[in-house]
């Protein structure tokens, strides 16, 4: 009845503490509860904001969609936030991009939504970090991500670590396709896909609309 789901640095289980492999999904009646994206490849490059909103894209909100959570717990680690030396993380995400992060996920349960300070190694960061989420929870207007984020494409490594995740978590989640498409394509084509896919959704329902309202006038013509 509990969904896990955790995002870090993994390296083949070379950095610490070495735990939280990607085919660690669970056993007995868990099996398949647990997801890791666990990143490898080092710092060369660094994960940062693409790859993390690819990571959301694509494993984590068609996951927990799925999953229909009754409320989500966030423990808030921030170790991943830029400022923070290679043997502490080394990553490069920034504050702005955990902001839009937890505004993903208000859009489960009701948005009923808990972060809870984990941790973090460097003060300023942890500030912006939580300064960033809280905004969000608030339902504050975020600042854009900035037009280089939306057209880049996740490194190498994160797409080969996505790859590896994906095709595991496939065997549990049906929202959750091995080798997905959008994992190799920027994220502005993944958001360009998305608003087409809603404004045919929403040309679909206009033309029930329109079906409807003509059945209605036939139906109640005055005598």
């Amino acid at each position: 009845s509990i969904l896990y789901v955790s995002l870090h640095r993994y390296d083949e289980g070379n950095f610490f503490p070495g735990s939280g492999a990607p085919n660690e999904v669970g056993s007995g009646p868990g099996e398949g509860y647990n997801i890791n994206i666990a990143w490898t490849g080092g710092l060369d490059p660094p994960m940062g904001d693409v790859e993390y909103l690819t990571a959301f894209r694509t494993v984590i909100m068609p996951a927990a969609n799925e999953f229909d959570p009754e409320i989500v717990l966030v423990s808030a680690g921030f170790d991943a936030v830029e400022g923070h030396d290679p043997p502490l993380g080394g990553y490069k995400v920034t504050a702005k991009c955990f902001g839009h992060l937890t505004k993903q996920l208000l859009k489960l349960a009701d948005g009923r939504v808990v972060l809870a300070l984990e941790g973090g190694h460097d003060l300023t960061a942890i500030c912006d970090a939580s300064e960033a989420c809280i905004n969000a929870l608030l339902g504050n207007e975020l600042e854009p991500l900035p037009e280089d984020i939306v057209h880049q494409i996740p490194n190498m490594n994160a797409i080969a670590s996505l790859k590896k995740t994906t095709e595991i978590q496939s065997k549990y989640w049906k929202s959750v396709e091995p080798y997905s498409v959008p994992v190799d394509c920027a994220l502005a084509e993944s958001q360009k896909q998305e608003r087409e896919e809603t404004e045919t959704v929403s040309a679909m329902a206009s033309l029930s609309v329109d079906v409807e309202q003509i059945r209605a006038s036939i139906f109640h013509v005055p005598r």
